[in-house]
């Protein structure tokens, strides 16, 4: 069996993975309980783009070897890598139970429990960090964005401050410097800024790296009022963005046809007033950047109303049972798939919310209000609207992480904002009342009685806190932090009206409504 697991193991590194799984398999038919087969046969599979069973194999070489640091600290890391941030919190505490002055595995923690919504917890853990690593920078940046997304924004930008100072070229740090302190004299920012300039424009440099600088370029000299050379290093930045992936728009078309025929009226009638009882679910949804975070800011200050944030709870429990709900025909099983839809997502909220209503701003729900508001009739669906180029710009002025692949190129951002327009039109012709619009330029206008009329069509009585919705101290994740940290917000009203030259392309698309079309 040594020379078998031998040569599966000189297989796996010359990179012939066929070979090596079958050899892994081979021998795990021979000994199922071979740990250490186990976990080399799940990084295999991580490897060739089957993480779930990958982690599911190391974490059965896990559990028998849960003492193995190493073996764990792996783990986490491909956990960490594919975005299984629950698991990889999980294995990154065990490993730093068993390593508790490895600084490098706190640090990891840290970052993964800012990324799980954790960051009091992440707190404890950089307060170890930093009295075992003092001159750790990325401990302070991290700190300050843990500090600021809990409303600590003074303390944060001291602990941005400190980081750059000790390494100017950690970009992240960079990045949070100049995004919490758009209204700031910082005199690093001042000396940073022409080394990077020279930086970006270097031929042949990693294209990762350029993008992330020019984002960063960007920002700042929009926060100095520079229109054209900030446009310049933005362009650059997405066109960087967009040259990483493949998108056409004609695919999204067929997948929003997909859930218009899906939640056809005949269907929505055949089962009305069928739903589950549950009246829990308050959603905020539209596209990025149309003020959901600050929505979800003003009903979280409520005392019966809970925040869960962009949650994808709804999507994953969507995506697990997507075939089923789509199927042409067989309503009746169709309508049972819904309703299993709908009542994992709800268990899995359930499972960490506890007050009466809560709210999920995840805004790309907007594509799945035929299952929202036919299967959960009692929840809330609030639909934010912003003027379109302003939504569009603003979208385009993010580095977003995840899916957004739409995002980059200005005639495809204003196609999609133009299909989504059409999703949205035809789900409030399909259920009259039950879509609560907020807009944000009348939020801006008259934020008292907007207020009071979203207080009412959710339901709830008025509460001071809500229209004080800037004390709140709920962490905030979204690039919309800086700004529901202060009362009504007013600069990005017009935040494109420097740059209409430059977005052109954009306007013309939006005024045609070029790719509105959704497939019969």
């Amino acid at each position: 069996m040594q020379a078998v697991f031998n040569q599966a193991v000189a297989a796996h590194q010359a990179g012939q993975y066929s070979r090596a799984e079958a050899l892994y398999r081979q021998l795990l038919e021979q000994a199922p309980t071979q740990a250490v087969v186990k976990a080399r046969l799940g990084i295999l599979l991580a490897q060739t783009q089957r993480v779930g069973e990958g982690l599911a194999c190391l974490a059965e070489a896990i559990e028998q070897l849960p003492h193995e640091s190493e073996l764990v600290l792996q783990a986490a890391n491909i956990a960490t890598q594919h975005g299984h941030t629950e698991r990889a919190e999980e294995w990154l505490r065990v490993v730093s139970e068993l390593n508790t002055e490895d600084a490098s595995v706190l640090e990891q923690l840290a970052g993964v429990l800012i990324g799980n919504h954790k960051e009091s917890d992440a707190l404890e853990c950089i307060k170890k960090l930093i009295k075992l690593s003092p001159q750790n920078a990325n401990a302070y940046n991290l700190k300050g964005l843990a500090l600021s997304r809990l409303g600590e924004t003074d303390k944060g930008y001291k602990c941005f401050q400190k980081s750059v100072k000790m390494n100017p070229g950690q970009l992240g740090a960079v990045r949070n410097l100049v995004l919490y302190g758009k209204k700031r004299k910082e005199p690093l920012l001042d000396k940073i800024m022409p080394q990077l300039e020279r930086a970006v424009q270097q031929q042949g440099g990693q294209p990762a790296v350029q993008m992330n600088v020019a984002y960063i370029l960007a920002m700042y000299y929009e926060n100095k009022g520079e229109s054209q050379r900030s446009f310049r290093y933005l362009k650059m930045a997405n066109d960087l963005n967009r040259a990483g992936y493949s998108y056409r728009h004609a695919d999204t078309q067929v997948q929003f046809a997909a859930l218009v025929k899906g939640f056809s009226r005949e269907f929505v009638q055949q089962f009305e007033g069928q739903g589950l009882a549950e009246d829990g679910p308050v959603f905020i949804l539209g596209m990025p950047r149309s003020g959901t975070t600050l929505i979800e800011q003003i009903l979280s200050s409520h005392s019966n109303v809970g925040a869960e944030g962009e949650i994808e709870d709804l999507r994953k429990a969507f995506e697990d049972r997507a075939a089923q709900v789509l199927v042409e025909g067989r309503d009746k099983c169709k309508w049972e798939a819904c309703l299993q839809v709908a009542q994992n997502y709800l268990d899995s909220v359930r499972g960490r919310q506890t007050a009466p209503l809560f709210t999920d701003k995840m805004p790309y729900n907007f594509m799945l209000v035929g299952l929202i508001a036919t299967t959960m009739p009692k929840a809330k669906i609030i639909h934010c609207t912003r003027d379109s180029l302003e939504t569009c710009f603003s979208i385009y002025k993010q580095n977003f992480s995840g899916s957004h692949s739409y995002t980059n190129n200005l005639k495809e951002l204003g196609q999609y904002y133009n299909l989504y327009e059409s999703l949205m039109g035809y789900w409030n012709e399909l259920f009259p009342g039950r879509i609560h619009e907020a807009n944000y330029e009348k939020l801006i206008g008259g934020a008292e009685q907007e207020i009071t009329r979203l207080l009412e069509f959710c339901e709830l009585p008025a509460e001071k806190a809500c229209f004080e919705f800037h004390r709140n101290k709920r962490a905030v994740r979204t690039a919309s932090v800086a700004q529901v940290r202060q009362p009504i917000y007013k600069d990005a009203l017009k935040a494109s009206s420097a740059y209409k030259a430059e977005l052109e392309e954009l306007i013309k698309t939006l005024e045609s409504g070029e790719g509105r079309e959704i497939p019969a």
